[in-house]
């Protein structure tokens, strides 16, 4: 039997424990004051393409204290990359973190096969909302252009962050291919995506895998420490609708706000596309969050090291990540696979960082009435 174990993370079970109970707090005063979050965190380069899923990714990853969010890249995928950026950018400033987190654009196509994306999923902009609820206003911000995403990616690596990537590995293997001296186990790389059997998009193929499987094959076989996140584990974490309900407040430690019911219907529209398509009746997998809870926590988690290669030339499966379950191939692991997750752990994570978000969400300002300073608490203004 392969060896199976449970990961030893940044803090002991009883300091989990407690950070889980005071997530919104915590966090309320670190976006106060980023040295005092830079200072107990661990910095995260997220590298995304907003999609419902990547914008619940941003929430955790801007609204968990032990995480200091220290930019975002896009890349084409769950729609083309000028609306990635643009749903990155509006769903940064929706959370209260459009000043101190830069957005870069990265790449707009896959290194060799034609862009393709997923519209049946995440509707034409990427981020569609459900009808009942109004449009995800634009932000203000834009993406920084004064250097390539790659470079800032870089930089960030270079200077100890662990980069999350939740779309196609696109940007990261242009980083590693522009930055050589990347490819090394000093560098960090957590990535949702790939399947240890069947896909989704692809019958043996998951979407961020298939999209580009040439710069997937470039960093599962980097020499970077990567760490995969694949379907068998997001789909353990299922947006039900107890899960909704949490989400969507309603009681009297969290009350309903334009903010929540803006989440809330941003996954209304993914659980009716994924119920559509896929026939997720019991609601739709929430993948890309779990990728940043792995960072987050990794001891929530069940870990293996693995061989497991990129198939990129085969019309029937091109995009398959390949796994050498029983060793046959000779070849050394190269991947750190998680195989299972504490569900009800991620869950707690995932809702305490909605709520920290609340509490500082322009959505929430009545701008009749009050102003918006981001990083302090905004005047919430609650729905009855």
């Amino acid at each position: 039997m392969p060896l199976l174990r449970k990961e030893r993370g940044f803090k002991s079970h009883s300091h989990h424990t407690l950070l889980l109970l005071f997530t919104p707090l915590v966090s309320l005063f670190t976006l106060a004051d980023p040295l005092c979050a830079s200072a107990m965190a661990v910095s995260v380069w997220l590298d995304c393409d907003p999609g419902h899923d990547d914008a619940l990714a941003i929430v955790l990853a801007a609204h968990s204290p032990a995480i200091a969010l220290a930019g975002v890249s896009t890349v084409f995928g769950n729609q083309s990359l000028d609306k990635t950026t643009r749903n990155a950018l509006r769903m940064l400033h929706a959370v209260g973190a459009a000043v101190r987190v830069p957005v870069h654009a990265g790449a707009a196509k896959p290194l060799l096969r034609p862009p393709v994306a997923c519209p049946e999923i995440h509707g034409d902009s990427g981020l569609n909302i459900h009808p009942s609820g109004a449009t995800l206003p634009d932000s203000t911000h834009e993406a920084r252009a004064h250097a390539p995403a790659i470079l800032c990616m870089a930089e960030a690596v270079r200077s100890g962050s662990v980069l999350v990537c939740t779309g196609a590995l696109t940007n990261a293997a242009l980083m590693l291919s522009v930055f050589p001296e990347l490819a090394a186990p000093s560098t960090r790389i957590v990535f949702m995506g790939g399947s240890l059997g069947e896909g989704n998009t692809g019958a043996v193929a998951e979407f961020n895998m298939q999209v580009d499987p040439h710069a997937a094959h470039i960093v599962l076989n980097s020499g970077a420490d990567v760490t995969m996140v694949p379907l068998q584990v997001t789909h353990t974490a299922l947006v039900t609708e107890d899960v909704l309900s949490r989400v969507r407040g309603g009681t009297p430690d969290a009350p309903r706000t334009r903010f929540r019911d803006t989440v809330a219907n941003l996954l209304m529209f993914f659980a009716a596309t994924y119920a559509n398509v896929f026939g997720f009746h019991s609601g739709p997998p929430l993948h890309d969050p779990v990728a940043v809870a792995y960072v987050l926590a990794p001891e929530l988690f069940v870990t293996e090291m693995a061989r497991i290669d990129v198939e990129c030339e085969s019309p029937l499966s091109y995009g398959q990540t390949v796994w050498d379950r029983w060793k046959q191939s000779g070849r050394a692991a190269n991947v750190r696979v998680t195989r299972s997750m504490d569900v009800s752990s991620f869950w707690h994570l995932m809702v305490s960082a909605i709520a920290s978000a609340d509490a500082v969400s322009p959505l929430n300002v009545d701008l009749a009435t009050a102003s918006y300073t981001e990083g302090v608490t905004a005047t919430v203004t609650r729905i009855v």
